[in-house]
């Protein structure tokens, strides 16, 4: 887990994604296509990845706990803390006083009680088990993933 002062906040709004050209065609990723003809207008890069702006905001990832969602060490993660988490999203929790970013599993048994895990994306770590005397807070749901190429 990443612990709270690892962690390296931005604001959504001190980011600038301006507007950047939009080429409204898919583009194969095998053969190159002039895709001039398709220029079609500007993509604003904050309305296409913030949902909601004041309640947005981004944090570094550290750690390869997340690789088989996509998400590497390194990258800048979008959080929005309007959405309500659900079963399979992944998320910024606290767990006992430690930030992490897991996927939520809500495990039913034979008796209908319900258990919570919070599963990596990286088969050489384990589900953790949240109790219920577990100090445990969900931030908000991920929702886009940046890194580099």
């Amino acid at each position: 887990m990443t612990k709270a002062h690892k962690l390296k906040w931005s604001p959504v709004e001190a980011i600038d994604f301006g507007s950047v050209r939009f080429f409204d065609e898919a583009v194969p990723a095998g053969f190159p296509s002039p895709a001039e003809d398709h220029l079609d207008l500007d993509l604003d890069l904050n309305t296409y990845l913030i949902q909601h702006p004041s309640a947005t905001f981004c944090v570094r990832i550290e750690g390869d706990s997340m690789v088989g969602a996509g998400i590497q060490n390194g990258d800048v993660v979008l959080v929005d803390r309007a959405i309500d988490p659900s079963n399979g999203c992944v998320v910024l929790a606290v767990l006992n006083g430690e930030f992490t970013v897991k996927r939520i599993h809500i495990q039913i048994n034979e008796l209908h009680e319900e258990k919570l895990f919070l599963m990596p994306e990286n088969p050489k770590l384990s589900p953790i088990s949240v109790e219920e005397e577990s100090n445990f807070q969900i931030w908000g749901v991920v929702t886009f993933v940046i890194h580099k190429v």
